[in-house]
């Protein structure tokens, strides 16, 4: 459950990842010139909701704090960072896209006067994903919005968004965090030299290291893709019942399904640089376990390794259409398993 704390959080993530950007739209707010309707465009991990949640409360704030930043404990803070403010609506995805339906919703619910002030703002994550018909829906919304209207809409690529709407929103190019910024955040967590190194190929994301690293999850399963590893190096089956006994207890949730696939792709991908690059232990995601890698990168051939992280990477498709994930690690380890033993 979501605390006050959450607000707050949310707040120094904004900053953290985008200082100049968040410093710029509390100014904007402060001279009252924000635009109606802002497209922000970066990679995952850039803090594009961040700020625009941050915007947000910014504009709502109660306590506005003597550095323009909201204060991130008011009533009003806390109930935008849950996404349970009347004046404030965030659109997801349903499932693959971000369907009409959900924009008409939103066009009802903007139709009506704010619950508690003369101000609405909607934030439209992933808005690459809507459909036609919800593309085309918003673009009218957005040509005539009603009333006092702030919109953000979130994208990784605003090319791939309807030119009609990109020529009727003020874009925003997000830029890469800055990446001794982002090394020295994730050295806070007090994580070891190749945990460190795995945590950054994992992710560019503050939120999700994070994430990772609550209660201690990525070392654990860490340990636990390692043993797996370590049993597949031998031909030892027993590997699929570490999928059942270890692998699944720990999973919360398709994030960190999703996170064990990458993980499980990340050690294959040691053994291909080790085989390749010669590269040491210092740089791998699995850098404590080397020698294992390295007689895994001796015993496999070119093709061998090759079609492992491709039978890998194909399998992590399968989670996007609600597969089994035990089914899903299962064929990766079979698939694996006759490989290393040809």
């Amino acid at each position: 459950m979501m605390t006050e704390t959450e607000a707050t959080k949310l707040i120094k993530q904004a900053e953290l990842t985008q200082p100049k950007l968040t410093k710029h739209f509390m100014q904007v707010v402060h001279d009252q010139d924000l635009s109606h309707a802002y497209l922000f465009s970066g990679f995952a991990g850039l803090g594009k909701l961040e700020l625009a949640k941050t915007v947000a409360m910014r504009l709502f704030c109660k306590n506005v704090q003597p550095n323009g930043m909201p204060c991130g404990a008011c009533n009003e803070c806390v109930r935008i960072a849950k996404n349970e403010h009347p004046d404030v609506m965030l659109v997801e995805p349903e499932g693959q896209s971000i369907k009409v339906h959900q924009i008409r919703t939103l066009k009802q619910e903007f139709s009506k006067s704010a619950v508690e002030g003369n101000r609405k703002v909607f934030i439209i994550n992933g808005a690459d994903l809507m459909t036609n018909g919800a593309a085309n829906s918003l673009l009218k919304f957005i040509e005539e919005p009603v009333g006092n209207v702030n919109s953000f809409l979130l994208t990784d690529d605003y090319h791939k968004i309807l030119p009609t709407i990109q020529s009727r929103t003020q874009l925003v190019e997000f830029p890469k965090i800055d990446s001794q910024l982002l090394i020295k955040y994730a050295e806070s967590k007090q994580l070891t030299k190749t945990a460190l190194n795995l945590v950054l190929q994992l992710t560019s994301d503050v939120m999700v290291i994070d994430r990772l690293c609550e209660d201690n999850w990525l070392i654990s399963m860490k340990q636990q893709v390692e043993s797996w590893f370590s049993m597949l190096s031998k031909g030892d089956y027993q590997a699929f019942t570490l999928i059942q006994t270890n692998f699944l207890p720990l999973l919360r949730d398709r994030e960190d399904q999703k996170v064990t696939i990458e993980m499980m792709c990340l050690i294959f991908r040691d053994v291909f640089n080790v085989k390749f690059k010669n590269t040491p232990a210092s740089e791998l995601a699995f850098g404590n376990i080397y020698d294992l890698i390295s007689q895994m990168a001796n015993h496999l051939s070119d093709n061998q390794l090759i079609c492992i992280i491709d039978d890998i990477l194909e399998s992590a498709k399968k989670q996007q259409i609600n597969v089994s994930f035990q089914n899903i690690l299962e064929v990766i380890t079979l698939d694996c398993l006759n490989q290393i033993k040809e």
